[in-house]
C-alpha cells in the first residue's frame, strides 16, 4: 500500500506541475515514475512468477488505471464522427497496422529476438496509443477537424484488431474450442454493446437527467456489467472497458458522461503513466539499444506511411502529415498484450522492458513532434509539392472564402443571390464535391498554404472570410493579404482581441457572425446586386 500512495502523491504532483509550468504532462509524468523505479523507491516483485505477478502494486496500478482509460477512450470512439472519411479510416488503420507489424517482426528477429517474442515486438510497434491520440487532439482543439475525425477512425479500427489479438494470446494455449468460446463471448458482448449505444444509453441518461450523482451511478454500473461479464468469459478486463466505453459513444450521451468523469479520467490518466514510467527498471544496455530501435522506427517510419496513404485516399498534404505524426507512437494495449505474454511464458521480462521503454520514449515524443511547427516543416519537403504548384486563377475583387465546413452555406447564399464572384477554398473533398454540384467555384486545398492563397488571388480579393478551425491558420492570411477586410471566425475571447490586433475582424459566433457579415455586406453589396 505503500508504493501505491506514492504513485498516487507523485501523480497528483506531476500533473499539477504540468499544469503550472506548461510542460505536457504525459512526458512529466512518465519521468517522474522512472525516477521512482531508478531511485530504488518503487520495487518489483518477479513477474514472470504468477502470484508475484498478481501482487505487484505497479501492476495493479497500470492495470486499474488502463481499464479507466480505455474506458473513457471508449466513448471517445464514435463512428458517426468519421463516416464521412470511412476510405481513408480503412485504409491507413489497416495499411499501418499490417506494414508496421512485419517491419517490427523483421526488426525483432534482426534483434536477435526469438520464439513468440518477435509476434509480441510486432504487435507492440503495429497500433498507435488511443490514449495518447485523443488526449493530443483535444490539446490541439483537432477532434473535429478532418484529419482528426480521420485519426479517431484508424484509432478504433486498430483498438478491434488489438482486442482481437489478445482474445487470440489468452485463448491460445487452451485449444481452438475455448478460443471460438472466447471470440463467441467477444461477439455477443460488442453487439449488446452496440443495441446499448443505440436503443438504451440515450434513455437511460435521460432518465437520469437532472441528477448527477444517479447519472454517474447509472455510468459506473454499465462499466461493471460489462467488466464483469468479461471476466465470467475469462476475457482481458479492458476487453470489457472498451466495449462498456462504446456502449456509451453516441452523441449526446458521449458528451454528458465525459463531463461526468473527466476529473476521474485526469486523475488514472496521471497514475497510469506514473505508473508505466515506474515499470521500467534499470536496463541493460541490449534491452536499451533493441528499444531505441524499435522506438525509431515507429516515430521514423509511421509519419510517412500514414501520410501516403492518407493524402491518396483524400487528405491534404498538410492534414495527411498532421494524422502521420499523430499516430507514431505504440499503443497502451501493447503493455497488456506483454502482461499476458509473460503470465503465459511467451516472453521474458527484459522483452517486456523493451516493450515497457519503447512505449515510454514514443508516448513522450508525440506531444513534442505533433506541433504545428513540425508538420509545416515537414511541408516544406514534400515531394510533391513544387510539382502540384498550379498558376493562380484568372480572379479580381472577389470574395474569398477559407473552409467552408458542412455548415456554411450561409455564407455563400447572399453572395450568390447578388452576383457577386466568389472563391471557396476547403481542405473537405465532400464538401468540394458538393459544391462542385451546385456550380460554385471551389478549389480543395489547405486556406493556410501560401501556395492555394496564391493560386486563389488571396492579394486581389475584395474580402476573405476565414473560418479556419485555427487562429494560427488566419493569422498567416492576415500577414499574407495586408490591406484586404479579413473576417475571422473565433472561438475565444483572446483570440477574438489577438486578431483585432492584427487588424481583422473577429466573429464569435455563428449568431454574430450573420449580423456582422450582413452589416458589411449591406453597405457594399445593394439588394439590387449592382
Amino acid at each position: 500500500m505503500t508504493e501505491v500512495a506514492l504513485l498516487l502523491v507523485i501523480a497528483s504532483i506531476g500533473y499539477g506541475l504540468s499544469r503550472l509550468s506548461g510542460i505536457p504532462a504525459i512526458p512529466l509524468l512518465l519521468g517522474l515514475g522512472m525516477l521512482l523505479s531508478f531511485g530504488g523507491l518503487v520495487t518489483h516483485a518477479d513477474l514472470l512468477t504468477t502470484k508475484s505477478f498478481r501482487d505487484d502494486p505497479v501492476i495493479f496500478v497500470l492495470e486499474l488505471g488502463l481499464t479507466v482509460l480505455v474506458f473513457a477512450s471508449g466513448i471517445e470512439l464514435n463512428p458517426q464522427r468519421f463516416r464521412r472519411q470511412r476510405r481513408p479510416v480503412i485504409w491507413v488503420g489497416l495499411i499501418q497496422f499490417t506494414i508496421m507489424g512485419l517491419i517490427g517482426f523483421a526488426a525483432a528477429r534482426f534483434l536477435g529476438f526469438a520464439g513468440m517474442e518477435p509476434v509480441y515486438l510486432a504487435f507492440a510497434v503495429s497500433a498507435s496509443s488511443t490514449v495518447v491520440v485523443l488526449r493530443q487532439l483535444q490539446v490541439s482543439q483537432q477532434s473535429f477537424e478532418p484529419q482528426g475525425r480521420m485519426v479517431i477512425g484508424v484509432l478504433l479500427l486498430q483498438d478491434g484488431l488489438t482486442i482481437a489479438t489478445l482474445i487470440a494470446l489468452t485463448h491460445f494455449s487452451d485449444g481452438v474450442s475455448w478460443l471460438a468460446t472466447g471470440y463467441g463471448w467477444a461477439i455477443l458482448m460488442a453487439l449488446a454493446a452496440w443495441y446499448l449505444q443505440h436503443r438504451l444509453a440515450r434513455r437511460l441518461i435521460e432518465r437520469s437527467a437532472g441528477d448527477e450523482e444517479l447519472m454517474l451511478l447509472t455510468v459506473l454500473t454499465i462499466l461493471f456489467l460489462f467488466l464483469g461479464a468479461a471476466d465470467l468469459a475469462g476475457l482481458p478486463m479492458v476487453v470489457g472497458a472498451f466495449l462498456a466505453g462504446y456502449s456509451l459513444s453516441s452523441f449526446p450521451v458521449s458528451g454528458l458522461v465525459n463531463g461526468l468523469i473527466l476529473s476521474l479520467t485526469d486523475f488514472f490518466r496521471a497514475i497510469f503513466f506514473v505508473a508505466l514510467g515506474a515499470l521500467v527498471v534499470i536496463p541493460g544496455v541490449s534491452e536499451v539499444s533493441s528499444a531505441v530501435v524499435l522506438a525509431v522506427l515507429v516515430i521514423l517510419v509511421t509519419p510517412p506511411l500514414v501520410a501516403a496513404v492518407a493524402e491518396w485516399t483524400g487528405l491534404t498534404s498538410r492534414a495527411a502529415i498532421e494524422s502521420g505524426l499523430l499516430l507514431a507512437q505504440t499503443s497502451e494495449y501493447s503493455l497488456i498484450l506483454g502482461l499476458i505474454g509473460m503470465q503465459l511464458g511467451h516472453i521474458t521480462a527484459d522483452t517486456f522492458a523493451v516493450i515497457a521503454m519503447m512505449a515510454v520514449a514514443t508516448m513522450t515524443a508525440t506531444p513534442l513532434l505533433s506541433g504545428d511547427r513540425v508538420s509545416r516543416f515537414l511541408l516544406r519537403w514534400h515531394p510533391l509539392r513544387r510539382r502540384r504548384r498550379q498558376p493562380a486563377l484568372d480572379l479580381v475583387n472577389h470574395v474569398l472564402v477559407l473552409g467552408l465546413g458542412s455548415g456554411g452555406m450561409w455564407v455563400l447564399r447572399p453572395l450568390l443571390s447578388a452576383g457577386v464572384p466568389l472563391l471557396v477554398v476547403d481542405d473537405d473533398p465532400v464538401v468540394i464535391a458538393e459544391l462542385d454540384l451546385k456550380g460554385i467555384p471551389c478549389i480543395r486545398g489547405d486556406g493556410s498554404d501560401e501556395h492555394v492563397l496564391e493560386r486563389a488571388g488571396a492579394n486581389k480579393a475584395r474580402l476573405i472570410i476565414a473560418s479556419m478551425r485555427r487562429l494560427s491558420d488566419s493569422s498567416k492570411v492576415m500577414n499574407l493579404a495586408a490591406g484586404i477586410p479579413v473576417f475571422v471566425r473565433v472561438f475565444e475571447d483572446g483570440d477574438a482581441e489577438a486578431v483585432r490586433n492584427m487588424g481583422g475582424t473577429p466573429i464569435s459566433n455563428s449568431e454574430a457572425a450573420v449580423e456582422e457579415f450582413g452589416k458589411w455586406f449591406e453597405g457594399r453589396f445593394p439588394r439590387s446586386g449592382k
